[in-house]
């Protein structure tokens, strides 16, 4: 993902929103590229707070399209 297209999918979210990076270990070498932002919840102590997941190929199963295309932005419901 290029810092554009970042930029563009975080133009919404709140400045004191968490980020956190979904934990993966990449098969070669010691970076890998960003394929998606997942807006979800964490909870904390029984609340639901806010937060932004990076996402890259093999730290999940990525949503994809119809034409099995990354959806390089999704919303988890709480």
């Amino acid at each position: 993902m290029k810092a554009k297209r970042l930029k563009e999918l975080l133009a919404h979210v709140d400045d004191d929103c968490e980020i956190f990076i979904r934990n993966s270990v990449n098969p070669i070498g010691n970076i890998q590229e960003l394929e998606q932002v997942e807006e979800s919840f964490y909870s904390f102590f029984g609340d639901n707070i806010s937060c932004l997941i990076l996402n890259t190929s093999s730290s999940k199963a990525l949503e994809e399209d119809d034409e099995e295309n990354t959806i390089d932005f999704i919303q988890t419901q709480d």
